[in-house]
């Protein structure tokens, strides 16, 4: 554990709180937090988990004025055609960074493939507000936790099972305040 270790933990439980409450300042403070990940990655050879940084910055981005445009996105789920697309084109995602990983020194590249797809999808899914990427974001703690540990980054396996707990939780919360909407538009 270091002081890098230590302000990612930080500053990603701060953007875990304000996404929760639909602050888009939380995306100024993920590209914060990947590009300290993004180094300590490429570090740790994980260069799937590294390409997956930056791929968060430019989407955090695109999240970011997407959040602060005039027509506001309101909370909504995944439709069944949008679970589709996502499943072929993370499909795709994986096959294609699996071969591009697998030619650099990337110590694991089907997990590193896997978990870099589940994550572009989940951000993407965030930046539209569909309540779903919160458990996506979850399922991909069940992936990248073993994978860290495997690497001996202890440290950032405690980090990602407090950002898996709070994920499932802002999925929750994000589906009660989706669920109250509805019931009170119903009541007009």
């Amino acid at each position: 554990m270091n002081i890098l270790d230590i302000l990612v933990l930080i500053l990603s439980l701060i953007g875990i709180l304000l996404e929760m409450y639909q602050k888009p300042l939380f995306w100024l403070i993920y590209i914060t937090a990947s590009i300290i990940l993004a180094f300590q990655f490429y570090i740790a050879h994980l260069y799937g988990s590294t390409l997956l940084q930056f791929i968060y910055i430019i989407l955090s981005i695109y999240g970011w004025l997407k959040w602060n445009c005039v027509n506001q996105i309101q909370i909504n789920h995944t439709t069944y055609r949008q679970i589709i697309i996502y499943l072929i084109v993370s499909t795709i995602m994986i096959i294609g960074f699996y071969y591009i990983l697998k030619n650099t020194q990337d110590d694991n590249p089907l997990t590193d493939a896997v978990l870099t797809s589940i994550c572009i999808i989940a951000t993407y899914m965030a930046i539209y507000k569909q309540i779903e990427n919160w458990f996506v974001f979850s399922l991909s703690v069940l992936i990248s936790i073993p994978l860290y540990y495997h690497y001996e980054m202890y440290f950032t396996c405690i980090t990602y099972l407090i950002f898996g707990i709070l994920d499932f939780s802002g999925g929750i919360k994000w589906l009660k305040q989706y669920n109250s909407n509805i019931s009170k538009k119903s009541y007009r």
